[in-house]
């Protein structure tokens, strides 16, 4: 327990200092912080295109599953104002679970983000929230886990 509580102290902490990862030669941007990877293609596209965020997650983590959602992702521009973000599925049951991954397993998860037709050009900020179980007592909940990642929308 004191190892899994080590770890979590250990993720909040690290996810303080996560960097934007800049558009990359292939199209993609990526970028780690502690367990997650993140990769979303393309890193460039015209206003109303999709963008497809691919995560991959390595253990030993514990994570909610059920009736949550476990990966949020949201967007923002360059005033850091929310312009899309990921909508909250209605909950339609009360069973709330959790899963485990040992270490060095993994397991991917995948969303996407449908650029509005109506997005000015510029650079938009891909943000996320992967639900990770914390133990009783750690205090408030992260806000967000994932690296952000950088998209260009073209005018």
């Amino acid at each position: 327990m004191e190892r899994v509580l080590l770890f979590l102290v250990a993720l909040v902490v690290g996810g303080c200092g996560a960097q934007a990862a800049a558009p990359g030669p292939s199209g993609t941007v990526s970028g780690t912080n502690g367990p997650f990877q993140a990769q979303a293609a393309p890193a460039s596209l015209p206003a109303g295109g999709t963008v497809h965020l691919t995560l991959t997650v390595t253990g030993p983590i514990d994570y909610e599953i059920g009736c949550v959602q476990t990966l949020h992702i949201w967007a923002e521009d360059s005033q850091h104002q929310t312009t899309w973000a990921q909508p909250v599925p209605a909950i339609m049951c009360m069973a709330l679970g959790h899963k485990q991954l040992a270490a060095g397993e993994t397991a991917s998860f995948t969303a996407d983000w449908p650029t509005s037709t109506q997005l000015a050009p510029g650079t938009y900020t891909l943000h996320g929230l992967f639900r990770t179980v914390l133990p009783v007592g750690a205090g408030a909940r992260v806000r967000e886990n994932l690296p952000p990642l950088s998209i260009r929308i073209l005018g």
